[in-house]
């Protein structure tokens, strides 16, 4: 970046345009999540413009929630958050690759549980059937993401409980070796707030808001078979949907 960037001819708001500048260096990487940016005093030496300039410009970063500032240290890069569709069921690790990510997972815990009345209900089998609990914590460019707590029928695919779901997809594993493919599914979501344990997994602070989806998911017969609970940083993760008017 330098002053050369910026036209001074009075055609674009200044501020505007060192906007830009810093938002495509954020975008292009340059400056990465976490990374400190230039002072005030510097990016003012650096492009010749007034200190209202650079802070109106800084005010565009922040609402835009691509930065943040910290007492003692100035303002840095906030983590990018990622979209979360809510009219299609996304797959993590496919959503995390198509956007240029690195992805790999953590297994927390794979066993045989007993379907709890809550559980029960919403899969529509007795209370007490066993189930195989799936819990993963998902991450996207070493970063911890979001943590995926699947429970499925054992009776379905009773040997889930002798794989490593970090090292072997799930989904494929369930189709290739049961025929299992989930079709349809039916989701809730809630603001949560982070416990301790979430908060030590993910890397953020006791009380930080999550966004937690609650799904059941059916297959090919309208039976359902899996209820899943994932629980997403509330930093990393924003929520769209399409609506016809």
């Amino acid at each position: 970046m330098n002053q050369n960037d910026l036209d001074f001819s009075g055609r674009t708001h200044l501020y505007y345009q060192l906007y830009d500048i810093i938002c495509k260096d954020i975008k292009d990487r340059k400056y990465k999540p976490g990374d400190i940016l230039p002072t005030e005093n510097d990016l003012i030496a650096q492009f010749g413009v007034s200190r209202a300039t650079v802070r109106k410009a800084m005010d565009m970063l922040m609402s835009d929630g691509l930065i943040g500032k910290r007492r003692g240290y100035g303002a840095y890069v906030e983590q990018a958050k990622m979209e979360q569709r809510l009219n299609k069921v996304i797959h993590f690790s496919n959503d995390m690759e198509r956007r240029g990510y690195k992805t790999s997972v953590k297994m927390l815990e794979n066993r045989k549980v007993m379907a709890t009345k809550t559980i029960a209900q919403a899969l529509s089998i007795p209370e007490y059937q066993p189930l195989i609990h799936i819990n993963r914590l998902r991450y996207a460019d070493g970063i911890p993401m979001c943590i995926e707590s699947a429970y499925l029928i054992y009776d379905w695919c009773p040997e889930a409980l002798n794989h490593d779901f970090a090292q072997l997809s799930l989904r494929r594993f369930l189709e290739e070796n049961y025929g299992i493919v989930w079709k349809k599914a039916y989701q809730k979501i809630f603001a949560v707030k982070a416990n301790a344990q979430f908060a030590s997994n993910l890397n953020i602070k006791d009380g930080d808001p999550m966004i937690y989806l609650e799904r059941i998911s059916y297959n090919k017969d309208n039976v359902p078979g899996e209820y899943l609970q994932s629980y997403y940083r509330g930093d990393t993760f924003y929520l769209t949907a399409e609506l016809e008017a």
